[in-house]
């Protein structure tokens, strides 16, 4: 057994190894089974520090932070969309560089949406439209990965692996090529991508897509609107990656955990005894009614999925341009999407993965329409650490070495932060001696 993390600053907590099913070696996959009922824990933290103001210098002014990262001495890595550029905060939380600027240059960042650092401090842009761009820790510009929106895309959270190429679980151009009118291009079940730095993409692992969703069209103007069905409780599609290069995967409606080795197979596979919530029709309204007031609250933005093509032009051109939609039409849009949204018999137990830097495994769990449910702390050996409440503390944006946590708020004015916290009597695991 190995201490964890205090519940309180003095109180120590312990890990449990659990029981084993189906080992084998051999090769084949491995099951193992955590059958501990719910162990609470609540793990202390203390703060490091924060940046963001609404008036200071122009690095801390943040726009719109769309990643955060750390490397292994604890400097912090944040990706302002709107500046185009990475801010570098050292370990004790003091500024250090800005690393590039917008801009459509060698070196510089257009439209970046997502960021991942590598084991030997390496950092990865992923800039939409034109692929990742790698910068050393210092921020020298080292090369471009230019990836070809026709063979798809990253999307805005991307995972470093060991190797230096990238994970997504969100394939951009399979959308593009679609709006094109190329059904061809659309893969098969939900593909895990491997983006190597060079631009050539794979697909490491392939998740079950659950049954297909129906679309509704809509005309406005010359502009042709396919929204695709509303879908609730959707399956989970979330991973981690260990400092192996092994990969954790939820992708499905019970408690169950994939382990996946560098070359996407599964090796073996985690499980709690936890039932999926049955969907009841309150639950149904209450879901129903908690989208609408976000749709509402966002004049219409929500999670729609909206394509739109000329309808006098074809691909080659020809046609007159859109003349885009109105607002009014995609209102209903995205009110009649809500209204008529498929249903699971069952809510997935898992809403949220990752993966620390002593390699546990957080699980959230899925909760009601508009709660939170509590997340498991375990590893990929079989070890339970225990059960986080609803109300305390949550899966970071970024973990960091030495138990450093880094999330992204807003405060009362809007104005987004990135506050550092660090785990109190944090240590990194030891090999546990399983059955």
């Amino acid at each position: 057994m190995h201490r964890l993390f205090s519940a309180s600053p003095y109180v120590p907590l312990v890990a449990f190894a659990l029981s084993t099913a189906g080992c084998s070696g051999d090769g084949e996959a491995v099951t193992r089974s955590l059958d501990s009922p719910d162990i609470p824990i609540a793990p202390a933290v203390e703060e490091a520090y924060s940046v963001g103001v609404l008036d200071g210098a122009a690095w801390e002014m943040f726009g719109s932070v769309r990643g955060v990262a750390f490397d292994s001495d604890g400097t912090l890595f944040i990706l302002d969309n709107d500046a185009g550029h990475v801010v570098v905060i050292s370990p004790a939380g003091e500024f250090v560089r800005t690393i590039s600027n917008k801009g459509e240059g060698p070196g510089e960042l257009n439209q970046p949406i997502g960021m991942a650092v590598f084991a030997d401090g390496r950092i990865g842009v992923n800039d939409l439209m034109r692929g990742i761009q790698l910068f050393s820790r210092e921020g020298e510009f080292l090369q471009e990965g230019r990836i070809s929106l026709q063979d798809g895309a990253p999307g805005a959270r991307i995972h470093a692996l060991p190797d230096h190429s990238v994970l997504s679980t969100e394939l951009i151009g399979a959308s593009l090529s679609r709006l094109m009118g190329n059904d061809e291009a659309q893969p098969e079940g939900r593909p895990i991508n491997r983006f190597r730095l060079d631009g050539t993409p794979d697909v490491f692992y392939t998740a079950w897509a659950g049954p297909p969703r129906e679309e509704m069209e809509r005309r406005s103007g010359n502009v042709r609107m396919v929204i695709s069905g509303g879908e609730a409780f959707p399956l989970p599609l979330s991973i981690g990656v260990l400092r192996d290069g092994r990969v954790a995967v939820a992708d499905s409606v019970g408690y169950g955990i994939k382990l996946l080795d560098a070359a996407g197979r599964v090796t073996g596979s985690l499980e709690r005894p936890v039932v999926p919530v049955a969907v009841t029709e309150e639950i149904r309204e209450a879901e129903r009614e908690r989208r609408l007031a976000g749709a509402q609250a966002e004049r219409g933005g929500g999670t729609a999925v909206v394509m739109m093509r000329s309808l006098s032009g074809a691909r080659g051109g020809g046609g007159r341009p859109p003349t885009g939609p109105d607002p009014e039409v995609m209102r209903r849009m995205m009110e009649d999407q809500i209204r008529d949204m498929a249903f699971p018999e069952e809510i997935p137990v898992i809403a949220n993965l990752a993966v620390d830097w002593s390699d546990r495994i957080w699980v959230q769990r899925s909760a009601l329409p508009g709660e939170t449910g509590p997340t498991d702390i375990l590893t990929a050996d079989g070890q339970y650490f225990g059960t986080i409440a609803p109300d305390g503390l949550r899966i970071p944006a970024a973990f960091g070495p030495g138990g450093l946590l880094a999330y992204i708020d807003r405060d009362e004015l809007d104005i987004q932060r990135v506050r550092v916290v660090r785990l109190v009597g944090d240590q990194l695991l030891e090999s546990a001696d399983l059955p």
